[in-house]
């Protein structure tokens, strides 16, 4: 499986250097984009960057930051900026817009499904910002070992509050963020009442007494990599992780692993254009091309982020690598986007300081490893058996 990765990365290091030599180019040939690194910037690199080169002529010169509101703001401030395209998460694209410091992007200048349908139509809610397009859908959901139960599997969101049924130890965020969202989905709310319900004094109630019913089975996770480590070496038997994670520890062993997409909590990435950009004209014809329906399945073939057109779905073939079908991993695919909840930033930045103090009074003080599962020194044998270390991306 390795082998795999590998030369998927080895295929798209190959690409970038197609067209690494921008910074001779002239500025109007020149398309300067804001992105992330890893896996994900590999798949756009495949499924954007490249063709768009070729296709148009426009040399991409790409650079990579850390998704921090405060390090884009470095990049895209001032007059002399040179990135005229940026990749943002929901949460910082909503600051920038408030802050004046993106262009609008209307809807009618991106193109139709192939059906016919508008962008409108044809993007999923929430997917169009008066500043951004979204590009993929990524989520926090719960895998299990399907190994660790013996009559029955878990099958929806609220098994991972039934610990008599299914039984072991749960890892979940270290954190309220997506924590009480899951426990309020787990104990029966409506993805659509989520907020509304956390809101209230009675509605936080019902998520730390819903988390009470396994409050001393719950391991709590800092880095991304730990939950599907913790469920490998099988120091829990359900864990709420990143879905590009889970989709890594799945295709590894399949029939082991498995995921419960009810109740995921889902979020974006978006493409955007600073007002500051230099090439406008040539920003709104890469976010044009990069969320046409055809171009969304290309990457969705290569990582396992939900494209955020429907008409993109049908599209997603088999990953080139390692030939799985993609559609079933992502998740915007219909069968998993039935009871998906949006990730609200905003409304943790207005209304999370109180729950945060309640969740860590709750919790209890953690010192340095509690809360975690405890370190066995492997046998120099089990050892080699250890899997991989995950990548570390969503």
């Amino acid at each position: 499986m390795a082998g795999a990765f590998g030369r998927r990365g080895a295929l798209a290091a190959a690409l970038a250097a197609g067209f690494s030599g921008s910074a001779g180019a002239l500025a109007e040939d020149t398309l300067n984009i804001a992105t992330w690194g890893g896996a994900y910037g590999q798949s756009q690199e495949i499924a954007f960057f490249e063709p768009f080169a070729k296709e148009t002529g426009t040399r991409i010169a790409t650079e990579i930051y850390d998704g921090t509101l405060v390090k884009i703001k470095e990049l895209i401030g001032g007059d002399d900026s040179a990135i005229d395209v940026v990749d943002v998460s929901a949460a910082t694209l909503n600051a920038l817009c408030n802050e004046g410091l993106l262009e609008a992007i209307s809807p009618s200048s991106l193109g139709a499904a192939p059906s016919g349908e508008s962008a409108e139509q044809d993007f999923f809610a929430g997917g169009l910002s008066p500043c951004g397009v979204a590009s993929v859908a990524w989520s926090t959901a719960v895998a299990f070992d399907r190994r660790a139960f013996s009559k029955a599997s878990p099958s929806q969101i609220a098994d991972l509050l039934d610990a008599k049924r299914f039984p072991g130890k749960r890892a979940l965020p270290n954190s309220p963020r997506q924590t009480l969202e899951l426990a309020l989905l787990a104990d029966g709310v409506d993805p659509a009442n989520v907020y509304g319900e956390l809101a209230t004094q009675a509605g936080a109630d019902r998520a730390f007494q819903a988390l009470d019913k396994i409050k001393g089975e719950i391991f709590w996770w800092d880095r991304a990599e730990e939950p599907m480590t913790w469920l490998q070496e099988k120091k829990v038997t359900m864990a709420a992780g990143y879905s590009g994670r889970l989709f890594r520890a799945l295709i590894g062993d399949r029939q082991r692993f498995a995921v419960i997409w009810d109740g995921q909590v889902y979020d974006l990435d978006l493409w955007a254009i600073p007002k500051s950009a230099k090439n406008k004209d040539g920003a709104l014809r890469f976010i044009t091309f990069a969320t046409e329906p055809a171009r969304l399945a290309l990457q969705a073939q290569l990582i396992a982020y939900g494209p955020m057109r429907k008409s993109a779905l049908p599209l997603v073939g088999k990953h080139p690598a390692i030939d799985v079908e993609m559609t079933a991993f992502l998740p915007t695919a219909p069968d998993n986007f039935k009871k998906a909840l949006k990730f609200d930033d905003a409304w943790w930045n207005t209304n999370g300081a109180g729950l945060q103090q309640r969740f860590e009074a709750w919790r209890g003080p953690l010192a340095p490893g509690q809360g975690k599962p405890p370190v066995v020194e492997a046998k120099p044998q089990e050892a080699e058996a250890a899997p991989a270390a995950t990548q570390a991306t969503p």
